[in-house]
C-alpha cells in the first residue's frame, strides 16, 4: 500500500514539473537588435535597410504585418504593445531597420518568443 501511494505521489510531482517547464513565465529583458516586419522577413528575407525594400515593408505593415526584433544571435522576437500604448505602430516605426533595443516583458510558448514593447530606443551596441 505505502508503495502504491509514494508511487502516485511521484507520478503527480513529476506530472507538476512538466506541466510548469513547458511555459515560460514573465521576465523583464532588454533585447538589442534590428527592428523588422516579420512577414516580410520570414517570406521574403526583405530587412528594412533600403528604400525601395523599406516601401514593401511599409505596405506589408499597412495590410497588418506585425514588427518583430531580431537579435545577434539571429532569434527573431515578436514584438507587441504593452497594455498603455494606444499608438503602437507610430511608437515603433522610426526603428524599422536600425539597430535598436527593446525593453519588455519575455514570453515564449511553444518555441514562439514574444516581448512587450515598454521601452524602445536606439542601440548603442
Amino acid at each position: 500500500m505505502t508503495n502504491k501511494i509514494f508511487r502516485i505521489g511521484f507520478i503527480i510531482i513529476i506530472a507538476l514539473f512538466i506541466a510548469l517547464g513547458s511555459t515560460s513565465a514573465q521576465k523583464k529583458v532588454t533585447i538589442h537588435g534590428e527592428i523588422i516586419e516579420v512577414t516580410s522577413f520570414v517570406k521574403e528575407g526583405l530587412k528594412p535597410t533600403s528604400p525601395s525594400k523599406k516601401e514593401i515593408i511599409l505596405e506589408n505593415l499597412k495590410k497588418g504585418g506585425m514588427f518583430g526584433i531580431v537579435d545577434k544571435a539571429n532569434k527573431l522576437y515578436l514584438l507587441i504593445p504593452n497594455s498603455t500604448d494606444t499608438s503602437f505602430v507610430k511608437t515603433i516605426s522610426p526603428y524599422l531597420g536600425v539597430k535598436s533595443f527593446v525593453k519588455g516583458s519575455s514570453y515564449m510558448r511553444s518555441g514562439t518568443r514574444i516581448i512587450t514593447v515598454d521601452d524602445i530606443g536606439k542601440s548603442l551596441k
